[in-house]
């Protein structure tokens, strides 16, 4: 009797012993998933404030544009070979291409004196044309004036090819803004 006293509390004594051993090692895989998923969660925590940043950053931009936009009257124009602007580029090579204007090449403008002033903007500015119907956006670098005599906010765009031109000329109404002013988000114009 003794020893199966004996024998029942040493089987008692061995499954309890190896319950405590399984569960002590679930507890640390559990620990150890739980530490993988904590330095998961930290990550995708900092990688949620960098997309909170960014995001704040493009609706000040997007918020920008819709406030600082002035209706302007693009024209497209044909310009001689020989004609130059006021920094002495050629205005051929200046503004224009043969086929169609890349979108994402930076045009080179002149502004009329009323679209200098709506748009508050000085030489070398940097202008972002916003077409109307489309919202395609074009951006620009002011590079010369338009004749002092004109009292419309014009943005001339000159084109080596005719046709390209009145393309251009007839693609509707635009908005403008200045990325370069002093309240400007855009830090790179």
């Amino acid at each position: 009797m003794k020893k199966l006293k004996l024998v029942v509390a040493l089987l008692i004594s061995i499954a309890f012993g190896t319950t405590v051993f399984v569960l002590h090692e679930q507890n640390h895989a559990l620990v150890s998933q739980l530490t993988t998923k904590d330095k998961e969660l930290s990550s995708s925590k900092s990688e949620l404030q960098v997309v909170k940043i960014r995001l704040a950053a493009a609706e000040k931009k997007l918020g920008f544009l819709d406030k600082y936009k002035k209706g302007v009257q693009v024209t497209g124009y044909t310009a001689a070979s020989t004609q130059k602007f006021s920094d002495g580029q050629p205005v051929v090579h200046a503004y224009a291409v043969t086929r169609k204007l890349p979108e994402d090449k930076v045009i080179n403008i002149a502004l009329s004196p009323r679209a200098q002033r709506e748009l508050h903007a000085r030489l070398n500015d940097y202008i972002v044309l916003i077409q109307r119907r489309t919202h395609r956006k074009t951006i620009a670098h002011f590079v010369d004036y338009t004749a002092s005599t004109e009292t419309r906010p014009v943005v001339d765009v000159f084109f080596a090819d005719a046709r390209q031109a009145v393309v251009w000329g007839r693609q509707g109404g635009y908005d403008a803004v200045n990325l370069s002013g002093p309240s400007s988000p855009f830090g790179e114009y």
